[in-house]
């Protein structure tokens, strides 16, 4: 171990300082040649040791030298083996070496191969992405026109479409209009159907009235004819003997009767015409009305037209009179015929009513 003011050691196989009285060399052989001497205080003679103690520490000093010897050796042994596996490291390096040089240079001509390759195929894929480039450009430009040509036609069309719109527009407009006017017009027609079935029934109400104080009235000359002739019998069976006075009161009763006869005749006459007229002018006014009277005429049920078609549900049937009597028989077929034609007209059927009513 080194102490504190001691030299540094030279290793651990050399452990001795050289300094001055380390050997001490005493014996026959080597004389003391510095003379006697004083002996110091540490043992020492002259500065030498003493005869046993310089003996045993020279046995000493040799075995650590063959030990330093021995110690030496083994390192000289190691450093050669270190040496030799240094130098066999350094061959196998340098063989690695000359091999990775190789592997390097192999590397490098494939790595220039393959960049030779590689540049190549970017060429070839330059000129295609250039030529395919190119085709795009072409066909963008193709399809560019197309739809140029496309949108001028869409826009063409969008004009034509928009003109339509706009005239469909006022179309539109114009028949709602009209619409709103034949609505109107219906509802007024409507109104005058209604007006005009309620003067129908009021028709038919008065006819038969009518028909009603004619068959009183014809009961009531069927009556007087039979009471004068009955006069007229006995008269005839008295003879002259009668009273003038009485054959002057039936003369005038007879006249009075005829006169009433013929205010009724013409009265009767008077209503057939005013009916027929009223009729003719219905028939006329329907004529020039709107053509759907037709259709919603139509739209009445079949009960109701074959009710309205059948004279026997207007006039009840009568018995007819001799040409003798009152004669109204043709005049009510007359009406009848009117009112038949009127229905007709009512029904859609305009041109063979407005016939069938001026051939009457």
């Amino acid at each position: 171990m080194v102490e504190d003011g001691d030299p540094p050691s030279l290793g651990p196989e050399l452990e001795f300082d050289m300094w001055e009285g380390q050997f001490e060399f005493l014996g026959e052989a080597f004389p003391d040649i510095r003379g006697p001497g004083r002996k110091m205080k540490n043992g020492l003679k002259n500065g030498y040791k003493a005869k046993p103690e310089w003996f045993i520490e020279l046995n000493e000093d040799v075995q650590m030298l063959q030990q330093q010897m021995s110690v030496l050796a083994d390192n000289q042994t190691h450093s050669d083996e270190r040496y030799t596996r240094a130098k066999q490291d350094n061959a196998t390096l340098q063989a690695r070496v000359l091999m990775l040089e190789e592997q390097l240079r192999e590397v490098e001509t494939r790595s220039e191969e393959k960049l030779a390759e590689q540049e190549r195929r970017h060429k070839e894929l330059v000129a295609r992405v250039d030529r395919e480039k190119q085709l795009q450009v072409e066909n963008c430009a193709i399809r560019l026109q197309t739809l140029e040509l496309e949108n001028s036609t869409l826009r063409e069309e969008a004009s034509r479409c928009k003109a339509a719109s706009d005239r469909l527009k006022v179309e539109t407009a114009r028949l709602e209009e009209q619409l709103n006017e034949n609505e109107i017009l219906i509802t007024s027609l409507r109104e005058e159907i209604a007006n005009l079935r309620e003067q129908e029934r009021k028709s038919r109400e008065t006819l038969q009235a009518n028909q009603q104080v004619i068959e009183e009235l014809s009961d009531e000359i069927e009556r007087l004819r039979s009471e004068q002739r009955r006069t007229l019998a006995e008269l005839d069976s008295r003879g002259p003997g009668i009273c003038p006075s009485d054959h002057e009161n039936l003369q005038s009763q007879f006249l009075a009767l005829k006169e009433e006869n013929s205010r009724l005749q013409e009265a009767h006459d008077e209503m057939q015409a005013l009916l027929l007229t009223r009729s003719v002018e219905e028939g006329r006014s329907l004529l020039t009305g709107h053509q759907s009277l037709a259709a919603e005429l139509e739209a009445m049920s079949q009960d109701e037209n074959d009710r309205i078609m059948d004279p026997r549900s207007i006039y009840p049937l009568k018995r007819r009179r001799s040409r003798s009597d009152f004669e109204f028989w043709p005049q009510d077929m007359l009406y009848s015929s009117e009112t038949t034609a009127l229905i007709a007209i009512l029904r859609g059927t305009v041109g063979r009513a407005l016939l069938s009513i001026l051939c009457k």
